[in-house]
């Protein structure tokens, strides 16, 4: 076995699907940290503040590394351009995960975040009136189906008395991720996947904790030390290991064969909420899981979107 694992990743293309398979794995983590540390009295902007100040040195230190490797100068234009998409795709699409996060399950929040390519596809019809088939048509049908039954599915089983409104945050989230995917192509080939990921990321945790200061203060040393540990785990496992995974992924496998193995992301969820957090499951959400994973596997293959998270 080990041999074979040997063989198997000096090959680009198996390399490129362990990456991809590994960080939907740690991405599907997030919802189960976020939950444990709801358990210690914290709200979601601080959890969140507490995730990016802990990732925020990470990528200063990466993009340091790059800048003095890369020596092409990034534009200005590109540098405002970066800055808004790192407010619209990081910030406010993780501001909105975390607050809905406190109302939903994570399982639930998963199949919601997943369904982000329907909005890409929804959003380059808008924006650069691509057509849309009726095959892609009929999966954004099917991932809504599948919400659906995973919404009354937590309705029955996961007590909240904000669903709908935990329903809404994410999909707010799910939104603004995919106007961020919509209109990062560009720069991305502009500066270059790393820098870009840290440059976007940077801006993205400054504004969350400028955002904190602005509503608790300065009051960032008086959380139990289990919310500090989690945090650091969000930061590290959740956020800056998976966010170059799937960028080395993608880069190796292409966009159309990651959306296959990413997949692996709702699943790995629902698996880990049921065993780490004792969330319920039903028979119900599994077959709303399959509706949804069915339904972006079918519009990220036809339309060759990017699938990341």
């Amino acid at each position: 076995m080990a041999a074979f694992f040997y063989i198997s990743m000096k090959s680009p293309f198996y390399r490129g699907i362990f990456f991809v398979f590994l960080g939907a794995i740690c991405f599907s983590t997030k919802g189960i940290f976020a939950k444990l540390a709801f358990r210690y009295n914290v709200d979601g902007l601080q959890i969140l503040m507490l995730r990016m100040l802990f990732a925020l040195p990470f990528y200063v230190a990466i993009l340091l590394h790059e800048m003095r490797k890369e020596k092409k100068a990034i534009k200005r234009r590109d540098w405002s351009d970066v800055i808004l998409l790192g407010l619209i795709g990081y910030y406010l699409a993780a501001l909105f995960d975390f607050l809905g996060l406190q109302y939903v399950s994570a399982s639930l929040e998963r199949n919601i975040i997943f369904t982000y390519p329907t909005f890409v596809l929804l959003m380059s019809k808008i924006f650069f009136n691509r057509k849309i088939s009726n095959i892609q048509i009929t999966a954004v049908v099917i991932c809504y189906i599948g919400i659906l039954l995973a919404f009354y599915s937590d309705r029955a089983a996961y007590v909240s008395s904000n669903l709908t409104k935990g329903t809404i945050y994410i999909l707010l989230s799910a939104l603004t991720y995919a106007l961020y995917l919509v209109k990062s192509d560009k720069l991305i080939n502009n500066i270059g996947t790393i820098r870009f990921t840290c440059i976007s990321m940077i801006v993205s945790c400054l504004a969350v904790l400028f955002h904190f200061t602005f509503i608790h203060g300065f009051d960032i040393f008086n959380f139990a030390k289990e919310v500090y540990f989690i945090g650091l785990a969000i930061a590290i496992i959740s956020t800056v290991l998976p966010s170059f995974l799937m960028s080395k992924g993608i880069q190796l496998i292409g966009s159309s064969n990651m959306a296959i193995v990413a997949s692996i992301g709702p699943i790995a969820t629902i698996f880990l909420s049921y065993y780490i957090l004792q969330e319920q499951f039903t028979f119900l959400h599994l077959i709303g899981t399959l509706l949804v994973l069915a339904g972006v596997l079918m519009i990220s293959i036809k339309g060759n979107n990017k699938v990341v998270e």
